[in-house]
């Protein structure tokens, strides 16, 4: 059987990009997206086969919703040999402005509560299979500041520290 993907923020940009790649590679796709309709119609636009992808609708902000999808896709397509956890999102923010603490919060939610559990459905399987693969989308902003973007520039820094910190939990496990 064809390896699986599960991708979050499938449904445009990077998460897109990553899905043609692997469907190109021959993998069997999960993808996950707020709109799986509209996820879900792209996917046919391509041409492809549908025993090739499974569509999940969940936002990653929303512990319960993303770990709904990743149970559905183990019960539908089993355990995943590679989760990349893409969703992601980037707002302007002045933190003098009070609301801007709400996009903060908003950010956080997205970038790094969100990549944490859309990995924490797969871990325990993929140590008890003995491999695996967690990937978490950083970005340059998570070493360089960029004015007005405070709220990116953390959460992406808050990436790159989670997962050298996952890295170092799962050492030896097989899991990477």
């Amino acid at each position: 059987m064809a390896p699986l993907v599960f991708i979050t923020g499938a449904s445009s940009g990077l998460g897109q990009a990553l899905a043609v790649r692997y469907h190109q590679a021959g993998w069997r796709l999960a993808l996950v997206a707020r709109r799986g309709d509209v996820l879900r119609e792209w996917a046919h636009a391509q041409g492809w086969a549908p025993e090739r992808f499974q569509v999940y609708a969940a936002d990653v902000s929303e512990v319960g919703s993303i770990i709904a999808a990743a149970q559905a896709c183990l019960a539908q397509q089993g355990l995943p040999d590679v989760v990349i956890a893409n969703a992601g999102i980037s707002i302007g923010m002045d933190t003098a402005q009070r609301s801007d603490l709400d996009v903060m919060a908003r950010t956080f939610a997205v970038n790094n509560l969100g990549l944490a559990a859309t990995f924490h459905p797969f871990v325990n399987a993929m140590r008890a299979r003995g491999s695996g693969h967690l990937v978490g989308i950083a970005s340059v902003a998570a070493i360089r500041g960029l004015p007005g973007h405070g709220a990116y520039c953390a959460s992406k820094a808050g990436v790159v520290s989670y997962c050298e910190s996952l890295r170092g939990e799962l050492r030896g496990t097989g899991v990477q």
